[in-house]
């Protein structure tokens, strides 16, 4: 008995020594800028509290400045850059260097480097131009993609107008609204606030985004080495993606059941499958089905709450701020009149309106610490030699992503 528990001590005592080599090892590879020192299996796990993340790099970057790094976790090196500067320095004089995507934990697995969002490489910049090019002949941009949102809104205003003054929380009407825009996009439908599976795939496009950002999303981002096998919140994300991904599928299906090969391409499902069907001989084609199910799950449910999580935190502020909104009211009756709806073309005769709206999205920072980068190469910044991936070192494009840099930016 005593010789078990002195040998389990010995491995203890083993598994902690290769951990700490191991993090030393992480730091020669490269001069990382200075940060706190982090123990093993738990990175900088005590310095930043989750539910706190964002609070916990802005109280680190008074002590290391504004560029230092830390660990999620004991293999996981992120370097932050906090402040205008610093950020308007890698992501515009180095934008090359730092244009690639890093990794999301909890989300990871789901996407696995596949779709316009999460990969890198000669995927990610085939799949981004095709995007884009296809979101734009579709009206993106354009008139036709503003007359889609105007038409939309109006839909909006009488879903509004049928409470008839009763208390109602408006989050989930606004999401539907805005999701009904992307669905015009992506399949080439719109669908009522009425249908259950479209709630629910609304629901779940909201609970994927608060799944990230949530207290538990944060903890799995720093120890998901260890807490994916076990219960807890990213089992809950991975129900909010599968209905996600459900309902693209089924959307799939039937564009696939009734696509006109001959003709031009409806919406982006139509844009993928034509573009699918032109490159089948192509054994190296990155326009595969899980990237076009990967690519429509992300703008599904980022499209979705990123714009309906502003307009409601607008109208908040505007409750907040009666004499603003009365100023707006006056602003966009006096130059629009009665029922028409503004377009961008009227944004100069609607300079307030237009100041208050970006004031919003300036006060909501609804995503604080940026999007996680990953450099393309080795990457000499403010005197730091941040390393590429090894991991990627032998890509067949050699094209390293590199340590995650999370560009910081502070609240104002």
């Amino acid at each position: 008995m005593e010789a078990t528990g002195t040998w389990a001590l010995l491995l203890a005592l083993a598994l902690l020594l290769l951990l700490t080599l191991a993090l030393s090892g992480t730091r020669a590879r490269g001069q990382l800028p200075p940060g706190p020192t982090p123990l093993p299996l738990l990175g900088n796990l005590l310095q930043l509290r989750p539910g706190a993340l964002y609070s916990g790099l802005m109280r680190l970057s008074k002590k290391y400045g504004p560029v230092f790094t830390i660990y999620l976790g004991p293999w996981r090196p992120v370097v932050v850059l906090v402040g205008q500067e610093a950020v308007r320095e890698a992501l515009g004089g180095q934008a090359e260097e730092f244009s690639g995507r890093g990794t999301i934990a909890m989300l990871e697995r789901t996407f696995d480097g596949h779709g316009v969002f999460f990969s890198n490489g000669e995927r990610w910049r085939q799949l981004r131009k095709f995007t884009m090019l296809a979101l734009r002949d579709l009206g993106m941009g354009k008139r036709e993609g503003e007359e889609l949102i105007q038409a939309e809104a109006r839909c909006l205003v009488e879903a509004f107008q049928g409470t008839e003054g009763r208390p109602f929380d408006p989050s989930l009407l606004l999401a539907q609204a805005t999701s009904n825009v992307v669905c015009s996009l992506l399949f080439g439908l719109r669908f009522s606030y009425e249908d259950k599976e479209f709630q629910a795939m609304v629901r779940a496009a909201g609970g994927t985004l608060l799944g990230v950002s949530s207290r538990g999303g944060q903890t799995y981002e720093m120890c998901s080495w260890f807490l994916w096998p076990l219960p807890g919140p990213h089992k809950q994300l991975l129900h909010h993606i599968s209905t996600l991904a459900a309902f693209t599928v089924r959307q799939v299906q039937q564009h696939q059941g009734n696509l006109d090969a001959s003709g031009p391409a409806r919406d982006l499902v139509d844009a993928f499958l034509l573009k699918m069907a032109q490159e089948e001989q192509n054994p190296d084609t990155e326009f595969t089905n899980k990237n076009m199910l990967m690519t429509i799950i992300y703008l599904l449910f980022a499209g979705t709450m990123t714009v309906s999580a502003t307009v409601g935190y607008t109208l908040l502020l505007l409750m907040k701020y009666p004499h603003v909104q009365k100023r707006v009211r006056e602003e966009l009756t006096r130059e629009m009149g009665s029922g028409q709806a503004p377009s961008l073309g009227d944004r100069t005769r609607l300079p307030y309106t237009d100041a208050v709206l970006h004031e919003a999205q300036r006060l909501l920072a609804l995503v604080p610490m940026g999007i996680p980068r990953t450099l393309m190469r080795t990457t000499r910044f403010r005197g730091y030699t941040l390393p590429q991936c090894p991991s990627l070192e032998s890509s067949s494009d050699a094209e390293p992503k590199g340590g995650d840099v999370s560009p910081e930016t502070p609240a104002v």
